[in-house]
């Protein structure tokens, strides 16, 4: 029986339910034809005794065909059949009804079917297996809440996930990195060299993980079985996936605004050096503001003169002045007002493209996920009986603080070079915004 032996406290274990059983079961579903599913379709929807000879009638199907599915259905106790009366078992049936929603033509292994899924371990069973509170008026939303709430409380809890067996944790793996995030249970299968019950015991634990679940899809005159993440996060990661920002080509004219990584602070250098004999005439540009705002200099009557911190400043490298103006308490964006929180939480969305390749402003728009209002918190939400990862939705002016944020913000520290490609903002993540921001 396989176990879990995870970082994280909860301590799921498949012995404490009747979880056998589920696995026999789940191994008959694996390999029905479309036959089985007609013939197990019309078993839930009778009374729990009915005629063998009228049940292929209503089927149309040949009577040696529809027994040899009805002895295997009495295999794992749904039925039993004595002569022409077909038997059938009130709480198998009741499992099978819950399970044969796999088969169903718009099937999601949604969170309500994951509720459904954890009603069949003992309720006083789920406090332990997650850890949660047992005074918890709902045990299903405090999980929720716990393990699925965000996309970061998920995604770390996953990374957590650590199985005793390292096949368990190669077909999460298998299953996140696929193109479509499928992959059948036949390929699965024959990769790790595993029996149809090990593998259905090891799906079964990983459902139970919130990892990976079970689905099935018709092909022919089969359903064919595929390993797939719960819908909601599927749906999450395709968003993600969606909104990639494809990188532009070396070929395309782009018109950096500088050639050096760190223009800004080279800017605010030079025009230090050269206020620090003497008071220089100069142009109120940024640069000038910033070195005013952070005390490195005075200007007064259109004349920058540099101040003894200016000095310390200098002699620091480029890499550290850069530091020295993003810790500085007094430095903020110019163009507009933004609070601290939301530009920490902008600057945070260049991490989807720390891969250094430049990319359009309005295609990296369209997949930043990163809470600048109300609307735009990424969380798992309840609408009816669906749930669904909350999308974020920004206005004009959490537009532009995104804008600001990198084309000033970030750029001003050497963290991205920005430029124009065929009219469009365009910007890319610098080496050393690149080892800023990794995790």
């Amino acid at each position: 029986m396989l176990e879990t032996n995870t970082l994280r406290k909860n301590k799921i274990h498949l012995s404490d339910y009747p979880y056998a059983q589920d696995v026999e079961c789940r191994m008959l579903m694996s390999d029905f034809s479309t036959l089985d599913i007609e013939i197990m379709e019309e078993i839930l929807y009778s009374p729990l005794k009915i005629s063998l000879k009228k049940l292929a009638r209503s089927l149309g199907c040949d009577e040696t065909a529809l027994q040899e599915s009805l002895r295997r259905f009495a295999s794992v106790g749904l039925l039993s059949i004595a002569e022409d009366a077909i038997l059938i078992d009130k709480e198998k049936r009741k499992y099978f009804e819950f399970e044969m929603t796999r088969f169903e033509p718009h099937f999601k292994p949604d969170m309500e079917f994951l509720q459904g899924l954890l009603r069949k371990v003992p309720i006083q069973v789920l406090p332990s297996w997650y850890a949660i509170p047992r005074t918890s008026n709902n045990i299903f939303e405090s999980i929720v809440e716990k393990y699925l709430f965000t996309p970061h409380i998920f995604q770390r809890y996953l990374a957590d996930l650590h199985f005793a067996d390292p096949t368990l944790n190669a077909i999460i793996q298998d299953v996140f990195q696929s193109p479509d995030l499928k992959v059948s249970s036949s390929d699965l299968i024959a990769k790790y060299n595993l029996t149809a019950k090990s593998f259905e015991e090891m799906i079964l634990l990983l459902e139970f993980h919130f990892a990976c679940c079970l689905i099935f899809e018709k092909e022919g005159d089969h359903w064919l079985e595929y390993v797939t993440p719960f819908h909601e996060w599927r749906e999450y990661l395709c968003f993600f996936r969606a909104t990639e920002p494809v990188c532009l080509d070396p070929r395309d004219p782009i018109e950096s605004r500088s050639v050096q990584d760190f223009a800004f602070i080279e800017e605010m250098s030079s025009l230090l050096l050269q206020a620090k004999p003497k008071k220089i005439a100069v142009a109120k540009t940024r640069a000038v503001e910033k070195l005013v705002l952070l005390k490195l200099a005075e200007y007064e009557g259109g004349l920058l003169h540099a101040l003894e911190a200016g000095d310390a400043w200098l002699d620091l490298s480029l890499e550290n002045r850069a530091l020295f103006l993003y810790r500085h308490p007094q430095n903020r964006i110019l163009s507009l007002s933004a609070g601290e929180r939301y530009v920490r939480e902008a600057e945070k969305s260049i991490k989807r493209v720390l891969h250094g390749g430049w990319v359009y402003f309005d295609d990296f728009l369209k997949g930043v996920l990163v809470p600048l209002n109300e609307q735009s918190v990424v969380m798992l939400k309840k609408g009816g009986k669906h749930w669904k990862y909350t999308l974020p939705v920004y206005g004009e002016e959490e537009k532009k603080l995104l804008h600001a944020t990198i084309f000033e913000w970030l750029y001003e520290f050497g963290m991205v070079t920005i430029g124009k490609c065929r009219g469009r903002d365009c910007f890319a993540a610098t080496p050393f915004g690149r080892f800023f921001f990794e995790d």
